[in-house]
């Protein structure tokens, strides 16, 4: 009896170290999307500072725009790639669990249908992540990014945003 009781909890040890690793892995992979889209924010604010001084003297598209959008198309592969990672991450079963009946698949998330706003300039009609407007070139302050993650008080591992506890040492985190 006794060792059945020892050989649960050492599964069931098991499965809580897994998860830990899983939580690490998908924290890390959500930080480099994270990383990626504001990569691609970057790139839209190449693309607005080009596409306006090309509007503004009346001319083409240059070649810099083009890059720009190259680059954009580019990021936004790998981002897809990390995002199918992800996936993979939350699909996979610990090592010896008992199979889970099918539950609701894990939501990725999806970019919401764009906010609008107001150029305070021209008021025109803005999409909330532009970093310029379109119509006469006003520059609005950059946005803060959403923290995704918060600082372990006891032993500063990064906790996705919204963990009760430190997957890491097991502290308590308010975050």
């Amino acid at each position: 009896m006794f060792d059945r009781f020892k050989q649960k909890a050492e599964q069931g040890l098991a499965i809580t170290k897994w998860k830990a690793d899983q939580l690490v892995r998908i924290n890390k992979v959500q930080g480099e999307i994270s990383k990626l889209k504001s990569e691609v924010t970057n790139a839209h604010d190449q693309i607005a500072h080009a596409v306006l001084d090309m509007r503004q003297r009346g001319e083409a598209l240059p070649p810099e725009v083009e890059a720009a959008c190259a680059n954009v198309d580019a990021l936004q592969a790998q981002i897809a790639e990390h995002e199918a990672q992800l996936a993979a991450i939350n699909a996979e079963q610990a090592p010896g669990a008992q199979p889970t009946p099918a539950a609701a698949p894990v939501p990725t998330p999806v970019a919401a249908p764009a906010a609008m706003k107001t150029c305070p300039s021209c008021h025109n009609s803005v999409p909330f992540a532009a970093g310029f407007c379109p119509n006469c070139g006003f520059k609005f302050a950059p946005a803060e990014p959403e923290k995704t993650t918060v600082t372990c008080p006891n032993c500063a591992f990064e906790v996705p945003a919204g963990s009760a506890f430190c997957p890491n040492c097991g502290t308590r985190v308010i975050g």
